[in-house]
């Protein structure tokens, strides 16, 4: 039996959850987007509330412009977080040396990958 077509379509996140700090996160549903802004609060986290078996993920994130020492801007893929089991892949923007760094955790085995930018 052959495969069934693969559909290439944006589908937007209409729904976030935001973790802590959600005075420092604004989610537009019509222009799909969200932005995120550090001060003296620190920063946030937020997440879709849906569950993705498989697909493609894309997003654009913009770094402050300037000295951004101490500072992680990343997006990360997660299966059941917290679980033994757990599959993860991180994508790591830091403000010290402009590096960025990808993690991959298979059923919590690390590798990972620096490269300055």
């Amino acid at each position: 039996m052959a495969d069934p077509e693969i559909h290439h379509e944006t589908q937007p996140i209409n729904q976030i959850a935001i973790d802590y700090t959600p005075e420092a996160c604004t989610h537009c549903p019509e222009s799909n987007s969200i932005t995120l802004t550090y001060d003296h609060r620190g920063g946030a986290r937020w997440r879709s509330t849906t569950r993705f078996l498989y697909g493609t993920f894309s997003s654009l994130i913009q770094c402050p412009k300037g000295n951004t020492s101490g500072l992680n801007f990343n997006i990360y893929l997660s299966s059941l977080e917290g679980d033994k089991s757990q599959d993860e892949i991180d994508f790591e923007f830091l403000g010290k040396g402009q590096v960025h760094r990808t993690n991959e955790f298979l059923r919590f085995r690390d590798r990972e990958q620096r490269r300055n930018s």
